[in-house]
């Protein structure tokens, strides 16, 4: 089962992120939170994605989630809803979805996900991040690419890139 941690590193602000980046980072960190509190929000979550237009997003959205806690390694950086700062590993998340959103090729968002999903894990996840990238795209909600995010390490994942543990934190 893995935790999501919150580390001091940010390379964006939240005032910086467009809507659909607004929507997608409030999206995950809600799940997060409920995951992390025992607590089901499935009404709030589809309320929220119903009103900016893409009602199917929360099937993808969850299993997405759903996979990187129970399949993921390592320590994933998820921000708490209220955070105005961007973690490194939300950038990746949405680095994936917005390559897929580009290429519609579901495995052009391995590269970003690998840091924290073993190989048979990632073949897993390409169903559902394919899924939210294609259904937040008709949506007219498309996330900016974020190749740089690839090229850079935090704190956290030095210190903890040798440990077998697996946690999701916040």
């Amino acid at each position: 089962m893995t935790r999501i941690n919150s580390t001091d590193h940010a390379a964006m602000t939240l005032s910086d992120a467009q809507f659909s980046e607004k929507l997608f980072l409030w999206g995950i960190r809600m799940w997060v939170r409920a995951y992390n509190d025992h607590a089901n929000i499935h009404s709030i979550l589809h309320n929220g994605l119903k009103l900016a237009g893409v009602p199917d997003a929360l099937g993808a959205l969850d299993a997405m989630m759903d996979i990187f806690a129970t399949a993921g390694r390592g320590v994933m950086d998820i921000r708490c809803p209220s955070c105005t700062e961007v973690s490194l590993d939300e950038h990746r998340i949405m680095g994936a979805i917005a390559v897929i959103q580009r290429t519609n090729q579901p495995l052009d968002g391995d590269v970003y996900l690998s840091y924290w999903m073993p190989p048979a894990a990632l073949r897993i996840l390409q169903g559902p991040t394919s899924q939210l990238a294609a259904i937040m795209k008709k949506g007219g909600l498309t996330i900016r690419a974020r190749p740089w995010a690839l090229n850079l390490h935090s704190d956290h994942e030095i210190a903890l890139s040798t440990s077998s543990e697996n946690r999701i934190l916040h």
